[in-house]
This record gives structure tokens, sequence and C-alpha cells, in this order.
């Protein structure tokens, strides 16, 4: 077993609570002999050796003979039984979600100044940032108040992110009007019973769900079927746009080739009597930067214009030989 690394704390603090009486009796607290909690916490900013020593009322008589109380400043120092500061974990969480970031390219960014392994930055960023986020986005349910008052209801988004190798799929639910999230969670399958144990929260909603948009998933129809009946459901118009451009392109792509091959058998032999342009400065091509390479006057160069003949010939060749030349790119007609 590998031994673990031994932190020095750059710091030691005690910390005491705030309140100096009982919020029952009114009496002065006393301070206990013992430390609730004490460890050691990384931060961005160092180590630090953190206590809580607890206060109680010195009345046994009094409801809150039992209560002990904390610091607060202290418990914002770091979640209970964690020993990463807060910092640590709304950095992984702001270079995950603003970033995005992978966990192995936030490891590599903290592991110069915090002792941790990749596995747990992926488990703070799961299992810690993103539950402290869905507390915060909580408190706009006023705002989901104001948007639904008028038009009787929410409008709701459902989508998922593609997810890495092996890993499972992050889902969200979004209300389309206000732009807040209603819902994140991490979907280990994606069936009928997992999307209805992800959608049955919407129904505690004090608003009623008019309209869904979503993806066509299989399982996900029967599922919104069952969890909201009466709510209209419409699957996303970018995918029938992108379905149907995928046999414009296929079928562009083989008129292309009907028409280079026709180029081929009647001018062919034609294109192919043309001389090679000469390599310019020994095969090397486009140079950029501050020292550019001089243009030369291309060798029999006049400058009388080119006859409108000889001009249109030109064009026409060119046209051709692009024509002739093949085009690797399957959306090429999208340009």
């Amino acid at each position: 077993m590998k031994t673990p690394k031994r932190l020095y704390a750059q710091q030691r603090t005690i910390y005491q609570p705030e309140f100096l009486t009982c919020p029952h009796c009114g009496d002065l607290l006393e301070l206990c002999n013992y430390l609730a909690w004490d460890k050691t916490v990384q931060t961005l900013g160092g180590v630090l050796s953190v206590a809580c020593r607890p206060g109680r009322c010195r009345h046994d008589t009094c409801e809150g003979a039992n209560l002990r109380l904390v610091s607060a400043e202290a418990q914002g120092i770091a979640l209970p039984g964690s020993t990463y500061g807060y910092d640590v974990v709304v950095r992984i969480g702001w270079w995950r979600q603003q970033s995005h970031a992978t966990y192995s390219e936030i490891h590599a960014d903290l592991s110069p100044s915090i002792d941790i392994s990749a596995s747990h930055v992926r488990y703070l960023h799961q299992h810690v940032y993103l539950p402290l986020l869905a507390c915060h986005e909580r408190q706009h349910r006023d705002q989901l108040a104001q948007v639904a008052k008028p038009y009787g209801g929410l409008i709701v988004a459902l989508d998922g992110v593609a997810p890495q190798a092996g890993e499972p799929q992050l889902w969200f639910i979004r209300e389309l009007l206000s732009g807040l999230t209603l819902r994140r969670g991490w979907l280990s399958q994606q069936d009928q019973t997992t999307f209805e144990t992800f959608l049955k929260p919407l129904k505690q909603l004090d608003w009623p769900i008019r309209a869904v948009l979503s993806d066509k998933q299989t399982g996900l129809g029967p599922a919104l079927a069952k969890v909201l009946p009466k709510s209209r459901h419409q699957w996303c118009q970018a995918y029938y746009l992108r379905n149907l451009a995928e046999p414009l392109a296929e079928a562009d792509s083989a008129f292309k080739k009907d028409v280079r091959k026709a180029v081929r058998q009647c001018l062919g032999d034609l294109i192919r009597q043309e001389p090679r342009p000469e390599p310019c400065q020994a095969g090397v091509g486009t140079v950029t930067g501050l020292l550019p390479s001089p243009l030369e006057a291309p060798k029999g160069s006049s400058s009388q214009p080119l006859a409108p003949e000889a001009e249109a010939d030109a064009v026409v060749t060119q046209l051709m030989r692009h024509t002739r030349t093949p085009d690797r790119s399957p959306y090429a007609w999208e340009r």
C-alpha cells in the first residue's frame, strides 16, 4: 500500500461559534473542552490546519442543552468530511463548464499546487460541485413563477451531452423561456425506466408543463407520455434538417462524380497535354511570416493584357481543371 503524502499546514486556526448567547434562554454559552472537528484543508492559497470548538448552554434544563453550536466561518472553508476547500471545488467546476476542460487537463493544472488525483477531481465535480450548483439554482424559483404566470405554464427542453467512452451521459432539463436549468444528472442508461425516474420531479412543480422539446432517443417518447401525459411533445427540428441535408449531400457527391467522369472523357486528353508548372523556390510553397518570399515575374510575361479570347480560354480551362479535381469534402455543396 502506498504511503500517503504528508501535508504541512502553513497556518493553524481554531474557530469558535459566532453566537455568544444561547438562542433559547439567552444566557452566555460556554465552550466545550473538545474539538468538534480538526482537519487539514488544501486551498488554492495553501494548506490550512483548522479546527472548531463548539459552544453549549450551561443550563441542563434549557431546551438547547443538547445543542452544540459551531462556527459559521469554519463551515465556509470546506464541506464536512472533505479536505479540499470550496475554492478548489469552484475552480474545478469553472474549468469544466466554462473552458470545457477534461478531468485530465484539470488535474494537470491543479497538481502543481494541490495534492489531488485525477479520479478525485472527477469525484469533486460530479458529487460536490454539481449538487452545490443545484442548491444555488433552486433560489431562482421566483423567476420561474414570473415566466409561468403569463403563459400559464412552462416550456422545457431535454437534451444530453455526448458522453466519453464508457462514461454515463449528462442530461439537462431546461426551461426555454427563462433559460434556467430545472434538472441535470448523469444517466447510466437511456431506457424508458431511467427517463421516467429523471422526469418525475417535474410533476412536483407548482406550474404545469405546457410543451416538451427533445431528441428522439429510444424510450424517451414513452417516458414522456407516461410522466407528462397532458404535455405536448415535439422532436427537435434541428435533427430533421440535418437528416434532410444528408441525402442532399450524398446526391451532390454522386452528381460531382458523374460530372468529373464526363469531363475526363471529353477533355481529359486535352488537359493532360498541358505542361505542368515548374516548382518555384526549390519546392517551397506558400510562406508566411515576417520574411515573405520575393515575387518573381513569370517567364514570357508582358505588360500587355490578355486578349478577350485568351482570357476566356484561361477561365474555362481553370473551371474544367477544378471540376476534374475531386473534392473530398462531403458537404462542399454548403459552400
